[in-house]
């Protein structure tokens, strides 16, 4: 899928994004769907520039932002716990700023199937991708993604990491994921596509955003155009569950979670 062409650039530190979200899967059977969403987009270290009428942090709002929803999800610092990770990967001296691109909370509700976590150096380009993902089940694991010298990330770059988490009833806990992201002044994008063992691709999924302003405006029209647009994600998982099994797919029972919650493709 094509990049979203905005027409005009943005400079900010908070940005509304609305996007096209697709999933294609190609194995066993093949079954496919496309969705409009809205994101938020922003500085962690500055988020308190999002609040605004309709959108409260850690308070409830037509839309908010939990700290709770992330991270180690008791509501402490997000930024200390991304810096404590990407210290880990000794990447935390060269990131100077990080974005976290998710979901709000609609009326209190949100389930954020995957949350992205920005990495910039002092350049503004992008170095680290944490991927934060989180299942039907409530649980939540994350796969970071860099350079093994800490360069930047390019645009047309695949990155391979082993798949250690259960997200889908309907796929097994092995092989590996490709992930591809875009990170720039008009657009941010992601692909991660799924192989199962034996190197057949089996899953297609992207993410394909335009930054707009963040404003009480672009929340409005949001809110009418994608009407309880958390509960519609929430809603369209547990769907395509439904479809895929009156297509008669084997239902994989979900494995003991591992005991570390970090995959990065140098492991």
């Amino acid at each position: 899928m094509a990049v979203m062409a905005p027409s005009r650039i943005l400079k900010s530190d908070v940005f509304f994004c609305p996007a096209i979200v697709t999933h294609k899967r190609l194995k066993p059977v093949v079954n496919q769907f496309v969705y409009r969403v809205f994101y938020l987009c922003f500085d962690i270290a500055k988020k308190q520039k999002i609040a605004s009428k309709f959108l409260s942090l850690n308070r409830f709002n037509l839309f908010s932002f939990y700290d709770r929803d992330h991270g180690k999800r008791d509501g402490s610092s997000l930024e200390t716990w991304i810096r404590e990770i990407l210290h880990s990967k000794n990447l935390e001296k060269k990131v100077k700023k990080i974005f976290l691109l998710t979901y709000p909370r609609v009326l209190n509700y949100v389930f954020s199937p995957v949350s992205f976590w920005f990495c910039l150096d002092e350049a503004e380009n992008l170095i680290a991708v944490l991927c934060e993902v989180k299942n039907t089940f409530g649980e939540n694991h994350n796969y970071l993604i860099f350079n093994s010298d800490h360069s930047p990330i390019e645009e047309n770059q695949w990155f391979d990491a082993k798949k250690e988490f259960h997200v889908s009833p309907f796929f097994h806990v092995r092989g590996a994921y490709k992930f591809r992201f875009v990170f720039n002044q008009k657009n941010i994008a992601a692909w991660i596509d799924y192989f199962d063992e034996g190197v057949q691709k089996s899953l297609l999924t992207n993410v394909v955003c335009r930054k707009e302003k963040l404003s009480d405006a672009s929340l409005i029209k949001a809110f009418f155009a994608i009407p309880l647009m958390t509960f519609k994600v929430t809603f369209l998982i547990h769907w395509q569950a439904i479809k895929i099994l009156l297509k008669k797919i084997k239902y994989v029972p979900k494995p003991k979670k591992l005991a570390h919650n970090l995959t990065s493709n140098h492991e």
